[in-house]
């Protein structure tokens, strides 16, 4: 009896030892952006990874490092082209696995290096947002003030992570975004349409509330194979169409 105790115990130790090990989050980003100043950051990557703790690797946050860089690296090469490298790179446990093994969630910015003027993306909606962003603002001055009036799509998810990915790239490019809750708020106070697809004159109105030089609106249409991601860019001082992108999905 006292023995299965002991191993009852052993095992129960054990075994909350390489949960709290699987538990591990990088508490400091991997390749940290500051090390390679000036480059253009051009967009983020996610990657799935597992590892199997055995004796002596308890803890080891360099071979997760490691794993998680080699996992972003190999997505970004499928979506990039250039002379790409990954940054700031941050991980966390996702779940246990049979056998000892661990899942973990990598996290990183992909930046361009040597100078490039941009890396551009592949397939997929990753690709099609890199292209447009860079077609629609191709000869908008850097710290113009933009603000993106709507995106329509067919579910809100998709119409966010439009506007959230066209916000992180021209942050990244050196332009000024209007904050969309300061877009929500006019919207209320000026009684404008809430949301969805407005015309040109009530959205350079919008923009011209905001303070913006440049209004973006942006659409998904079309299914299957035909689906693209439709850009415009217009200035709210002549209300004239100064950037267009098309892209399929």
């Amino acid at each position: 009896m006292k023995k299965s105790c002991v191993v009852l115990i052993v095992g129960s130790v054990l075994l909350i030892g390489l949960l709290d090990a699987c538990a591990s989050t990088a508490q400091v980003p991997y390749r940290s952006l500051s090390e390679v100043p000036n480059v253009k950051t051009v967009g983020i990557v996610q990657a799935i990874y597992e590892f199997q703790f055995y004796d002596g690797t308890w803890g080891t946050d360099r071979i997760l490092n490691e794993r998680a860089y080699s996992g972003l690296l190999k997505v970004a090469k499928n979506e990039y082209t250039g002379n790409i490298d990954i940054r700031d790179i941050t991980w966390s446990y996702g779940k246990g696995l049979k056998g000892g093994m661990c899942e973990y969630l990598a996290n990183g910015k992909v930046v361009l290096l040597d100078g490039g003027n941009t890396a551009r993306a592949g397939t997929g909606i990753e690709g099609a947002l890199a292209r447009a962003a860079e077609q629609t603002l191709k000869n908008i001055p850097q710290k113009s003030k933009i603000a993106i009036v709507y995106i329509t799509a067919q579910d809100k998810s998709t119409t966010d992570y439009i506007a959230g990915e066209l916000e992180f790239i021209w942050v990244n490019e050196g332009y000024i975004i209007t904050d969309r809750s300061q877009l929500d708020r006019l919207r209320r106070e000026q009684n404008f349409q809430m949301s969805g697809e407005v015309d040109d004159e009530t959205a350079v109105s919008i923009g011209r509330f905001a303070g913006a030089s440049i209004i973006v609106t942006g659409s998904v249409d079309g299914e299957g194979n035909l689906r693209r991601l439709r850009l415009r860019a217009l200035d709210t001082q002549t209300a004239q169409v100064v950037g267009v992108a098309s892209e399929r999905l």
